[in-house]
């Protein structure tokens, strides 16, 4: 190729005034289409094919075929949808836990105020002063003559003991 037909475009580096890079020179051509057909050879007319052929490289590496993008695009959507069903399972199954334990514990709190209530029922029913009324009620009446049986000896003591007999004499005491 001529020298008049090769143009040289020199860079410049950017961020590097004053410097430039090697030139690159590439052939200047007409696009294939505009180029005028020649003949080589004396004789007739070359048929002329029907429709234009698009241009192919040569001496290149050969153009990467395109992978199908759908296939990955559906497999990305598909990942997301999963992602936010398998999210909203899990939100759901906490808050259906979180009620579960928030019930359990209203009925934890109600049962242990009804121990308690039942716990302070008993106490006052316990109360010898109660069941004594109780007793009244049902026409009991305490038995004047009152006798008690002395373990260690096994006689029986009617009437009221004397302090130091009570305070000694308990029944079921055994110094």
């Amino acid at each position: 190729m001529a020298t008049d037909t090769m143009r040289r475009t020199p860079r410049t580096v950017p961020g590097r005034p004053g410097t430039l890079p090697e030139p690159r020179t590439r052939p200047v051509t007409a696009p294939r289409h505009t180029q005028p057909v020649t003949r080589t050879r004396p004789g007739p007319a070359a048929p002329r094919p029907a429709a234009p052929r698009p241009a192919t490289k040569t001496g290149g590496p050969r153009p990467r075929a395109r992978s199908p993008r759908m296939p990955f695009i559906l497999l990305l959507v598909g990942l997301l949808g999963g992602a936010i069903v398998s999210l909203l399972v899990i939100s759901t199954t906490l808050a259906q836990g979180a009620f579960r334990i928030t019930n359990l514990q209203e009925q934890n709190a109600n049962l242990v105020r009804q121990e308690q209530t039942l716990t302070s029922e008993i106490a006052q029913a316990g109360n010898p002063a109660v069941i004594a009324e109780k007793a009244r009620q049902l026409g009991m009446r305490p038995n004047p003559m009152l006798g008690f049986i002395d373990p260690k000896t096994g006689k029986i003591v009617v009437g009221k003991p004397s302090r130091a007999e009570a305070a000694i004499n308990v029944p079921g005491y055994t110094p």
